[in-house]
C-alpha cells in the first residue's frame, strides 16, 4: 500500500523508519530527530505518514524495509528511554517524540495479536503525546459546529488510554466544566490507515446522526451510549463503564468459587452457567434495542460492555451497553474482506455487503453464545461437538441463529409476525432450555443455575459410573417437572417430544429394575436364600399357597426347571443380568434423546425407525424373563435373539444418520459439517451394523450348537457373552464412547428437524406432516 497523497512518498516512509531503526538511545538521536522533522514537518505530513502504513505484516515489511514487530520493539524502547533518560538537548525535541509515540500507538493497535495495553497507557499519560493526538485528530475546517465545539471542550490533561478497538484507538477523558457535563467521555480515534478509506470515513462522520436514539421521554435509549459528535476521523461519546464481554468472560473463567463444589475441572465442558449469566442479559438488551427500532450490525464481544449490578434480594445481574453500532466495513468485501479477532462473529451477508441485514445480529448472537460455552470454535462455522453431547437443547437453539443463510434463521423457533421483541421471546426460550438442561444435571433447584455438565470419557470414569447403574429416571423426572411448569408438553415440537421420550426412558428403567430383580432374586433362591419375608409367607399360608413359592409366577416354570440347581441355572442368570445392564446402558446413554419423529420424508421409514429405536427400551425383558421364569435351557437361543434387536436398531440408526446428513448437505444447511469433514461419532455408528452382524452370526451358531448339545463348553460360552455385554457394550461402546456417539446422532437428528422446518418455511419437497408448528412460545407461562 503506497501513499496516494502528494507530499509524502514511499521513499519518505522508508527513510522515516530507517531513522527510527537507527535510534540507539544516546545523544546522537537528537540528529536523527532533526532528520525526521525534515521528512514530517507538519500535522498534514504526519497524517499522510500514518495513513500510508500498510495494514498487513508482509506489505509492511516489503514497503517499509523492516518487520513490524521489530519497528514496534525499537520504538517502544526508544520512547521509554526518552521519557526517563534522554539528555536535555534531546528532550527539546518532545514534539517529535509525541508524534512518534502516536505512530507507535498506531502500530500496536493495527496488530491483531494481544495488544500491549500497559505500553499504550503509559504513552498517553505524557503531555507531548496528548498534544500530538489532539493536533492530528483536530476537526477539519469543514467539520460541523457541534463537532468543533465538543472538541474544544476536551480537557487535554484528562486524556488517558481506555482500550483498543478493531480499527481504532479509544481514549477516555473529561470535558471542561463549561460544557455542563460532568460525565466522562470516550474518544474513538479511527486509525489513519482506516480513516482514509472513503466508506469508513463517511460512516464515521455521520455516526452521531445515524446512531443516536431516544425513547418517548427524550432520553437516550437504554443499553446505548449518547454520541456527542463525530467527524471522519473520530467519534466522541459517553464512556460506558464496565468491562468488555471478552474481559468479563475471562474474569468469570478465572473465578474458582464454582470449583469448590466440583470434583472435576470445568475445562472442556459446556459452561451453561456462563451462557445463563451473560447470555440472558444480552438477549434482553438486544430486545430493548429492537423495540426502539435499532440494530447493532457489528455485534461482537469487544463491542459489548457489561457492568455488574447488585440485586436487592442478593446476587448480581448485568447491565449491558452496546458500543460501535453500525456496519464494520473492515470485514466486508467492499473494503477487501479483511479478517480479524472479531471476524467470526460477522454474519455472511454483512461480509457480502448485502442491503438486507435484518437478521445479522441473530447470527452474531449465536456465535457469542458459542463463545460463552467455552468449548472452542469450529473453523467451518458449525457448533462445537460438546454442545451436541452435553447440551443438545442449547445446540438446537444456537443452530437456529447461526445458519449462513438468513432465510434459515429462526425456522425452528419461529417469530410471530406481530412480535416487536423477538429477542425477548428468544430469551424466554433460552432460559427454558437452560432450565431443562441444568435440571437434568442437579437435583437442588437452588444450584441449577450454576450447573455445568461433566462427562468422563476414561475407563476409570466408566467404572466409577458403574453404580448407580442409571441416573436417567431421576433426570427424566426432573425434566418432566420443568417442562410441565413451562407448559410446553402439549407442543411436542417445542419440547422436542419430551413427553414421548420421557415415557420410554421410564419404561426402560422399569424394564431394567424388573429384569435385574428377577435375575438376582432367582439366584438367591438357587443358593437357598428365601426372598419372601415372614409376613409375606404368613399371607401365602392364609390363602392356602406354599410359603416357599410365588403364586402364578412359579406356575410358569416348565416341569424340567428346578430351582436350587445352581450350576445348571447360573449361565441363564448371569447372561440375562448382563443383557439387562447392556440394554439399559444402550438406551439411556445413546438412544434416550434420539427420535425420528422430528424428520420429514418417507413416513413408513420414520415410523419403522422410531419403533426399532424405542423397542430397545424393553427388548431384553421378555428374553430375560423367559430364561429365568420359564426355562433356563433357553438362554443360548435367548442370547441369539437378544442381539437381533440391537442389530436392527443399529442398521436403522446408521441409515437415519446418513440420510439426514446427506439431505442437509444437499440443501446447503451450514449447520452441518461439509462432506470432506469427519462428523464426530458417526463413524462408530456406521460400523455398528457390521460389527453387530458379526456378533449375531457367531452367537446364533454357538447358541444353536449349545442348545442341542453339540458343544459342551457352556460356561466358557456364557462367560464370553457376559464379557462382551459388560466389557465391550456396557463399558466401552455405550460408556466411554457414548458421548461421541451422542454427538453424531444429535447432529443428524437436529439436521433432520431443520430440513423439515426449512421445507415448511421456505418450500421444497413436500413433507408428510401431521401438525403445523406452533408460533414461538405462545402458550408458555
Amino acid at each position: 500500500m503506497s501513499p496516494t497523497e502528494p507530499g509524502i512518498g514511499a521513499e519518505d516512509l522508508r527513510q522515516l523508519f530507517k531513522h527510527i531503526s537507527a535510534f540507539d538511545c544516546s545523544a546522537d538521536d537528537r540528529t536523527r530527530l532533526w532528520r525526521i522533522r525534515q521528512i514530517c514537518g507538519s500535522d498534514g505530513d504526519w497524517r499522510q505518514v500514518l495513513s500510508a502504513i500498510p495494514l498487513d505484516k508482509l506489505s509492511f515489511h516489503l514497503e517499509v524495509g523492516v518487520r513490524r514487530a521489530e519497528a514496534v520493539g525499537q520504538l517502544a524502547r526508544w520512547c521509554a528511554w526518552f521519557r526517563t533518560s534522554a539528555p536535555e538537548g534531546t528532550r527539546q525535541q518532545a514534539g517529535i517524540y509525541g508524534y512518534l509515540a502516536v505512530l507507535l500507538l498506531t502500530l500496536v493497535t493495527i496488530d491483531q495479536a494481544p495488544h500491549d495495553c500497559e505500553l499504550c497507557r503509559q504513552l498517553v499519560t505524557h503531555d507531548p503525546v496528548r498534544s500530538a493526538l489532539l493536533s492530528l485528530y483536530a476537526p477539519d475546517s469543514d467539520a460541523g459546529v457541534q463537532a468543533r465545539d465538543e472538541w474544544a471542550r476536551i480537557r487535554p490533561e484528562t486524556l488517558g488510554f481506555h482500550r483498543h478497538g478493531t480499527t481504532s484507538l479509544i481514549l477516555s477523558g473529561q470535558p471542561s466544566t463549561t460544557s455542563g457535563r460532568q460525565i466522562k467521555f470516550a474518544l474513538k480515534c479511527v486509525l489513519f490507515p482506516y480513516a482514509k478509506i472513503p466508506l469508513i470515513a463517511s460512516n464515521t462522520k455521520t455516526y452521531a446522526a445515524d446512531h443516536n436514539a431516544h425513547d418517548s421521554d427524550g432520553h437516550t435509549v437504554r443499553h446505548m451510549v449518547h454520541v456527542w459528535a463525530s467527524t471522519s476521523r473520530w467519534i466522541l461519546m459517553d464512556l460506558a463503564e464496565g468491562n468488555t464481554l471478552v474481559e468479563e468472560l475471562k474474569l468469570l473463567k478465572q473465578d474458582t468459587t464454582v470449583l469448590l463444589k466440583r470434583t472435576s475441572p470445568l475445562a472442556g465442558n459446556v459452561r451453561l452457567d456462563l451462557i445463563r449469566r451473560l447470555g440472558l442479559p444480552l438477549l434482553h438488551a438486544l430486545g430493548e434495542l429492537q423495540v426502539h427500532g435499532k440494530r447493532h450490525e457489528d455485534l461482537s464481544p469487544t463491542n459489548i460492555i457489561v457492568r455488574r449490578v447488585p440485586l436487592a434480594g442478593g446476587g448480581e445481574d448485568y447491565d449491558v451497553t452496546f458500543v460501535d453500532l453500525g456496519r464494520n466495513y473492515l470485514y466486508t468485501r467492499a473494503v477487501g474482506g479483511l479478517d480479524g479477532l472479531d471476524g467470526s462473529y460477522i454474519a455472511p451477508e454483512m461480509r457480502d455487503n448485502a442491503d438486507d441485514v435484518a437478521s445479522a445480529d441473530l447470527y452474531s448472537l449465536g456465535r457469542i453464545l458459542v463463545t460463552l460455552g467455552d468449548v472452542g470454535e469450529n473453523l467451518d462455522g458449525t457448533i462445537p461437538d460438546r454442545f451436541y453431547g452435553q447440551a443438545p437443547l442449547v445446540a438446537r437453539f444456537i443452530e437456529d441463529l447461526v445458519d449462513a443463510d438468513p432465510s434459515r434463521r429462526l425456522i425452528v423457533f419461529r417469530r410471530h409476525p406481530d412480535d416487536r421483541d423477538v429477542y425477548g421471546s428468544l430469551a424466554l426460550v433460552l432460559r427454558q432450555e437452560l432450565d431443562v438442561t441444568q435440571a437434568a444435571l442437579v437435583e437442588d433447584s437452588e444450584q441449577r443455575q450454576h450447573a455445568v455438565p461433566d462427562d468422563r470419557q476414561t475407563l476409570g470414569g466408566a467404572v466409577r459410573s458403574f453404580f448407580p447403574l442409571s441416573r436417567e429416571p431421576k433426570k427424566q423426572r426432573r425434566i418432566y417437572r420443568v417442562r410441565k411448569e413451562q407448559r410446553v408438553l402439549g407442543d411436542p415440537r417445542r419440547s422436542m417430544y419430551a413427553r414421548w421420550l420421557i415415557f420410554f426412558s421410564r419404561l426402560a428403567a422399569i424394564n431394567f429394575w424388573v429384569s435385574t430383580a428377577v435375575c438376582v432374586y432367582w439366584l438367591y433362591r438357587d443358593v437357598g436364600i428365601d426372598i419372601l419375608n415372614p409376613g409375606q409367607q404368613a399371607v401365602l399360608k392364609l390363602i392356602g399357597a406354599r410359603s416357599d413359592a410365588i403364586p402364578l409366577i412359579d406356575d410358569l416354570r416348565q416341569p424340567s426347571y428346578r430351582l436350587g440347581d445352581v450350576l445348571t441355572n447360573l449361565p441363564a442368570r448371569l447372561v440375562a443380568l448382563s443383557f439387562a445392564f447392556a440394554s439399559i446402558r444402550f438406551y439411556q446413554n445413546v438412544l434416550s434423546g434420539i427420535t425420528t419423529r422430528v424428520a420429514s420424508g418417507n413416513t413408513l421409514f420414520r415410523v419403522g425407525a422410531e419403533i426399532a429405536i424405542r423397542s430397545i427400551a424393553i427388548w431384553s425383558s421378555w428374553l430375560i424373563l423367559a430364561a429365568n421364569l420359564i426355562q433356563p435351557r433357553w438362554w443360548p437361543l435367548g442370547t441369539a435373539v437378544g442381539y437381533i434387536g440391537p442389530l436392527v436398531c443399529d442398521v436403522v440408526l446408521a441409515r437415519f444418520a446418513t440420510r439426514s446428513l446427506d439431505q442437509a448437505r444437499q440443501r446447503g444447511l451450514s449447520t452441518v459439517p461439509p462432506r470432506h469433514q469427519k462428523v464426530t461419532g458417526l463413524d462408530q455408528v456406521l460400523q455398528w451394523p457390521a460389527t453387530m452382524l458379526f456378533y449375531t452370526t457367531m452367537v446364533w451358531g454357538f447358541g444353536i450348537a449349545i442348545y442341542f448339545g453339540l458343544l459342551k463348553d457352556t460356561y466358557v460360552y456364557a462367560l464370553v457373552v457376559v464379557l462382551v455385554n459388560i466389557g465391550l457394550l456396557y463399558m466401552i461402546t455405550c460408556g466411554t464412547r457414548a458421548l461421541d456417539v451422542r454427538i453424531g446422532l444429535t447432529r443428524c437428528t437436529l439436521a433432520a428437524e431443520r430440513i423439515r422446518c426449512d421445507t415448511e418455511v421456505n418450500g421444497g419437497p413436500a413433507p408428510q406432516t401431521t401438525e403445523p408448528y406452533k408460533v414461538l412460545v405462545t402458550d408458555t407461562a
